[in-house]
């Protein structure tokens, strides 16, 4: 996968990424702590874009944002869609208690209507308190858009076996007659002191609800895949490929970044898909102290006035020492102390020329 070259955001100079929204540095929109997981789309000829946020009452929800000025295409910035009290809108109400995705709902994924269903949303579900470790298990679930109204419907549309009993981070689109999903399954999401066991699959639907058919291993725990991004461009198909970050500061990892990979059509066979080549490198020297311990949960759009530039966004994870620490010395700076939390995240832009390949 191109290991002794550099990668591509550097190759073309390391165009300053634009930062969105930042846990420690800001900024971040009124009743959110943390953002992550972009999704973004043109819906009715307007940018849009999904995300999960962490809300200030401890929540995962999921919330919509639309460009603070159109003219500037998918790069941003974004606003968030706010209540009449100007605190973030999440899309659909919370899960009724004791359901599967009670404890909170993650990464969405955003189809348009297609075979005379309406609009969907697929997202990560999280049915106990545990957010990592042994333990810790997601399915997949789906909002429906009816009425004008985003609204959840009560069973997961996917759910793991043994002994990869947790499935997490939906990637799904509609081509060729069929609903097909791109997600990682894994025994359990690592915690500290421990490595991936990530594998990424594929299923098919005819209704994007049931009748899924057997997975295929797109990614092999060998390769520390996490998650996809994948959109159109032109006759082809382009995906980013992420590895899982290193959110604990465990050490050991695969190498940290984004690579990417094209195909004539959107195939669920990693055969039909070209080796995929680095886009960025977080492991290498001058990387952002905001994305120094790796990215995932990308977003991949190409403005149609310019097929030949990315513009992907990104969840980075900060390079920071763990929480008393980092307290201390932004107090010593008279800097606003940064709210407990076991990892930092941010949302950023990335916007290169990508190559055909």
């Amino acid at each position: 996968m191109d290991a002794d070259q550099p990668d591509l955001w550097r190759a073309q100079g390391s165009p300053a990424p634009i930062v969105l929204w930042d846990m420690l540095d800001g900024p971040m929109p009124r009743g959110l702590l943390g953002v992550g997981d972009p999704n973004v789309h043109l819906v009715d000829d307007r940018w849009t874009l999904f995300v999960g946020g962490f809300t200030t009452t401890f929540r995962n929800r999921l919330f919509r944002a639309h460009l603070v000025d159109e003219a500037t295409g998918p790069v941003g910035p974004w606003r968030i869609d706010r209540d009449p009290r100007g605190r973030a809108r999440p899309l659909a109400a919370d899960p009724p208690k004791g359901s599967w995705d009670a404890a909170g709902m993650h990464t969405p994924s955003y189809v348009p209507p297609a075979a005379g269903n309406g609009a969907r949303i697929y997202y990560s579900g999280r049915a106990n308190a545990k957010l990592y470790g042994p333990g810790s298990s997601y399915a997949i679930g789906v909002l429906e858009h009816t009425d004008g109204q985003w609204r959840r419907r009560g069973a997961p549309v996917l759910e793991g076996s043994g002994p990869r009993w947790s499935v997490l981070e939906p990637r799904v689109i509609h081509s060729g007659g069929r609903y097909r999903m791109w997600y990682q399954a894994n025994p359990h999401e690592i915690g500290p002191g421990e490595h991936p066991d990530y594998e990424l699959r594929c299923v098919e639907s005819e209704d994007g609800l049931t009748g899924w058919t057997p997975p295929r291993v797109f990614a092999g725990p060998d390769e520390g895949f996490f998650d996809i991004a994948i959109a159109p461009r032109g006759d082809r198909w382009v995906m980013l490929l992420a590895r899982g970050s290193d959110l604990h500061d465990t050490g050991g990892l695969p190498p940290q970044g984004l690579w990417w990979s094209t195909a004539a059509h959107p195939s669920a066979e990693r055969a039909d898909w070209s080796q995929p080549r680095r886009f960025l490198d977080t492991d290498a020297p001058g990387t952002p102290i905001w994305m120094a311990r790796g990215t995932y949960g990308p977003g991949l759009a190409f403005d149609p006035a310019n097929p030949a530039r990315a513009s992907v966004l990104l969840t980075g994870v900060r390079d920071t020492p763990r929480w008393p620490r980092l307290m201390l010395g932004r107090v010593a700076r008279l800097r606003r102390p940064p709210v407990p939390a076991p990892f930092y995240l941010s949302v950023a832009t990335l916007t290169l020329d990508l190559p055909t390949c």
